[in-house]
């Protein structure tokens, strides 16, 4: 209506809307930034299971139809919605949606781009022609680029030949996770199958090799033979889970590890754990991560990605070596005997949240960002490096 005439358009570039972490943030940017701008959702594949929840709050959610390869149409197809849609602002998320975003620029020039660089694939591979393309063709067309994190801000320079000088780092926020008393903590813990006296491990996220499951269920079986009532519980889906079942039957543990599968309330389960778990192999800036700090949850974590920068081993949590299984069972095992020191470093967790990764901070640092960006003239290097 009339305020979307007179809010700027702002464009969110992304894979898709399938559950996931920065797929969560996409949505929730895009509605706490419908107030000010003309929000619109472009998606290089199908539009997943929450573009409805955008859709119905007045968001468009417009799918690209990517087929596999380079489909430079999707290009094309971006720069005639950016056009007929006047998108001053295209913040495209990850490195795929950067690349169509940034060609899109080639036959739109008018909105400004903006990378965010989420996670990264394990494991990394070096490919110098992507390097020379991006340098030469896609960060010439860009205006910002952001991380989310140190670690992500080092690898957007190494493999994608972005200038480490112009990466600035945006932390993920989150909204905090609703309170809940002992009772209702009782209550959910119930629901899932695990009595009150024992000790929870919980891990949420897609299951996918990347996030090394089979670690944490080996330090589960290890630990349960020193901890008597030590359970876990797996809340998500995804492409390993019935290799997951099947290494729980055949351990012995398919009582003892719960897989809950996908869950909408995750979130309300984060409370009733007695300790977060994230094994994985490469991580980014783990949103459920943030979401059990928020909780008070202490994490134990592998030292991959930015899980090190959020948590602080010995004060918020502990922190293993990738994969080291022994490791894990050790603090498996430590946490489920020490009440009083998971309860500070959780208490520890919740404080440096509160201090650091509130979703209020994020949208307000890229709130900064979209003004200057309107306010920027073009840059001079984009027309340098107009190919001939």
């Amino acid at each position: 209506g009339d305020a979307a005439m007179r809010c700027p358009g702002l464009a969110y570039v992304v894979h898709s809307l399938s559950p996931g972490g920065t797929e969560r943030l996409v949505v929730e940017m895009a509605l706490a930034f419908a107030a000010e701008f003309d929000v619109r959702v472009y998606t290089l594949d199908a539009p997943g299971a929450w573009a409805d929840r955008l859709q119905s709050s007045g968001v468009p959610v417009t799918g690209l139809g990517r087929r596999p390869g380079v489909d430079l149409a999707v290009s094309r197809r971006l720069a005639r919605l950016l056009r007929d849609s006047d998108a001053r602002i295209v913040h495209a998320h990850q490195c795929s949606a950067w690349f169509y975003a940034a060609l899109a620029r080639y036959a739109h020039r008018r909105p400004r781009l903006l990378l965010e660089e989420h996670g990264r694939f394990w494991p990394e591979q070096e490919n110098t022609r992507r390097r020379w393309f991006n340098r030469l063709a896609v960060v010439p067309m860009t205006d910002r680029f952001v991380a989310v994190s140190q670690d992500i801000t080092q690898r957007l320079a190494t493999y994608e030949g972005v200038p480490r000088a112009r990466i600035e780092v945006v932390p993920n926020g989150v909204s905090p996770a609703e309170p809940c008393d002992a009772a209702e903590r009782a209550r959910r813990r119930a629901a899932l199958g695990v009595r009150d006296d024992e000790f929870l491990v919980g891990a949420i996220g897609r299951l996918d090799p990347i996030k090394n499951l089979p670690m944490l269920i080996d330090a589960v079986g290890a630990a349960a033979r020193e901890v008597e009532g030590l359970r876990a519980v797996l809340v998500g889906d995804g492409p390993q889970r019935a290799a997951l079942e099947a290494g729980l039957r055949q351990a012995g543990l398919a009582g003892r590890v719960i897989v809950a599968g996908h869950r909408d309330d995750a979130r309300a389960l984060l409370p009733c754990f007695d300790l977060y778990a994230l094994t994985s192999l490469s991580e980014g800036m783990s949103v459920a991560l943030l979401e059990a700090m928020s909780a008070g949850v202490p994490a134990v974590v592998t030292a991959v990605g930015a899980n090190a920068e959020l948590v602080v081993d010995g004060e918020t949590g502990w922190v293993v070596g990738s994969d080291d299984r022994a490791a894990l069972a050790g603090v498996l095992q430590a946490a489920a005997g020490d009440r009083g020191e998971r309860l500070r470093r959780g208490e520890a967790a919740r404080r440096r949240f509160e201090h650091r990764y509130t979703m209020p901070a994020m949208l307000d640092a890229y709130r900064g960002i979209y003004h200057a960006m309107l306010g920027a003239v073009p840059r001079p290097a984009i027309d340098a490096a107009r190919p001939a």
